[in-house]
């Protein structure tokens, strides 16, 4: 049998509050997941279990559209009610960005080499926060809220969420 493969996180790694993450993430915003998009196998996300088990759907990507960004360093500059496409989403060996249809988050997100939107997860930890009360009064005290769409119709986390991510 091969070697179990476990999650390897630096002898030195701690965790850090979502409030020093922030300060380190390359961009926050709040957006509405639109759809979801099965991401064909390639050269960067290929996990051949995953095709091999007709097991199709573990990686996909998003289309979100942004309700608002991050008031200070912001590397995006396009206006509120943008769409714009996340990719490197789904289920990993050591970690998942995952989010459901219709469900708004708060993301911490980068740019590759290849100007592709990815999950931020700054020191291997949580870069998607659902729409929860406490995440918002988290997040507000964190950064003020910019570029927001008018009179946006949020959908607020419910327990369907973990019910959906079960079924997946």
């Amino acid at each position: 049998p091969a070697p179990a493969r476990a999650c390897q996180l630096p002898s030195e790694w701690r965790p850090l509050s979502e409030g020093c993450r922030a300060e380190l993430a390359e961009t926050i915003v709040y957006a509405r997941v639109l759809a979801l998009h099965p991401e064909a196998p390639g050269l960067y996300n290929y996990l051949p279990w995953q095709y091999e088990a007709g097991q199709g759907g573990l990686l996909y990507s998003a289309e979100v559209e942004m309700l608002c960004d991050q008031a200070w360093g912001s590397m995006l500059e396009v206006p509120a009610g943008s769409r714009l496409n996340l990719t490197g989403l789904g289920y990993f060996s050591c970690h998942s960005h995952t989010v459901v249809q219709d469900y708004s988050y708060f993301f911490f997100l980068r740019m590759d080499e290849n100007y592709n939107l990815l999950p931020h997860g700054v020191n291997f930890q949580d870069a998607i926060f659902p729409d929860t009360q406490e995440n918002r009064r988290m997040f507000s005290s964190l950064f003020q809220f910019s570029n927001c769409s008018q009179g946006q119709q949020l959908v607020t986390f419910s327990s369907d969420w973990e019910i959906q991510e079960d079924n997946r």
